[in-house]
């Protein structure tokens, strides 16, 4: 293989005219590694109308051309015709990566584990630019399927997600501290465990004891049968590793509990490099898997539109909801000494690239359930008060 891509680079340096039809049959992906690092130089050269030995030559490290695979890129023999190896070279790609396969199922067999035939096939495919006409496209979305929608009984989301939220999602969850953004998340994850969805909640802010207190496993608002708790593995990886686990139980929604507690530790990135790391592998899981995640996020006091140390992240999600507490009444007398208004929210869904919708809302927070409801589907808050309360506040000091 190396051989064959070295005489391949030597081939686009004095025959630069068959470059882009070569990478339009082969993938960079395809290329090793080390015949990426040339392969880089030679399209940036290319570009510039000064492809030759030379310039090369001056773009190449010195460390680099230590390297044994430069050595036999030198002494390649560079061929006119070397388009005609495009087909030998997907061939060997993917002979290699079946070699890879089996090596993993064997591995897999003799420590009595059942591996995913279905995420290993994705290491064959190539995925070779297939241009399509309009006609094209307009046949292949006849032809396909509609999105399944999965309702989260929670009226106002429904509503701006026509119906119910889609897989292949990563939605951002932010907001003010204590405004309730783990207590939705559950709500709709404990919604879909009930209609018959397989679950999982990563709760590394509370104990599984907390969430317990919350909700025993005999509770009206859940089908605890359907619902996973994970409450170990903070690094990235363990969290990509037990997802993809649960992903085989046919778990198709998962929340993580949240952003600042996935540790994504690696010397070579900044804080920012390694924040936008979380994103971007959680958002490539959804697409690869068809799942949807909910990922709880801290936010800047300077930057309420993205997740802390990270605008990649705000670009990576599908869906960006928001929940901000809002000020008491100064009516509500039952309240005057709060700062906060305990029965009310305001929602605001700031991203939605599933049906483009957006929209502020005030919500009723029920703090006894812990749940969040549309307000003209519940009593209107001003007449939600018991009457004890308003019995003690009448007897009170005037």
């Amino acid at each position: 293989m190396k051989n064959l891509q070295a005489q391949i680079l030597s081939s686009f340096v004095s025959y630069p005219n068959i470059i882009d039809d070569f990478l339009e049959k082969v993938p960079f992906k395809v290329f090793l590694p080390e015949a990426q690092s040339i392969l880089k130089e030679i399209l940036e050269l290319k570009e510039k109308s000064v492809l030759n030995e030379q310039s090369l030559n001056t773009k190449i490290s010195d460390n680099y051309k230590q390297s044994e695979f430069y050595a036999e890129f030198l002494a390649a023999l560079p061929l006119p015709n070397a388009l005609k190896l495009a087909p030998l070279m997907l061939k060997k790609y993917q002979l290699q990566n079946q070699e890879k396969i089996a090596s993993k199922l064997m591995m897999a067999a003799k420590n009595n584990e059942i591996l995913d035939l279905f995420i290993l096939s994705k290491e064959l495919e190539i995925n070779e630019n297939e241009l399509k006409t309009l006609t094209q496209w307009h046949d292949e979305y006849k032809n396909k399927p509609l999105l399944q929608k999965y309702p989260t009984k929670i009226s106002f989301l429904d509503s701006c997600f026509n119906g119910g939220i889609e897989l292949a999602k990563l939605v951002l969850i932010g907001g003010d501290p204590e405004a309730g953004k783990t207590m939705l998340c559950l709500q709709i994850l404990e919604n879909l465990s009930k209609t018959g969805n397989k679950v999982c909640f990563f709760s590394f802010e509370f104990t599984i004891d907390d969430y317990l207190k919350r909700r025993d496993s005999n509770s009206r608002f859940l089908n605890p049968d359907n619902f996973f708790i994970v409450n170990d593995g903070y690094d990235l990886e363990d969290v990509v590793r037990n997802i993809k686990h649960l992903y085989k139980k046919g778990v198709k929604f998962f929340l993580i509990d949240s952003q600042m507690r996935v540790t994504s530790d690696n010397i070579n990135l900044t804080i920012e490099e390694s924040e936008s790391r979380k994103f971007s592998t959680l958002a490539k899981l959804c697409h690869s898997l068809e799942i949807t995640i909910f990922f709880i996020i801290q936010n800047s006091k300077g930057d309420k539109d993205n997740p802390l140390g990270s605008k990649k992240g705000g670009h990576e999600a599908n869906i960006i909801i928001r929940i901000e507490l809002l000020p008491v009444s100064k009516d509500d007398l039952l309240q005057k000494n709060n700062v906060f208004d305990e029965k009310k929210r305001l929602i605001i869904l700031k991203k939605n690239k599933q049906t483009g919708k957006h929209f502020t809302e005030e919500v009723y927070f029920n703090k006894e359930e812990l749940r969040f409801y549309a307000i003209d589907n519940r009593q209107k808050i001003e007449s939600y008060v018991e009457f004890k309360e308003v019995e003690n506040e009448l007897k009170g000091p005037f």
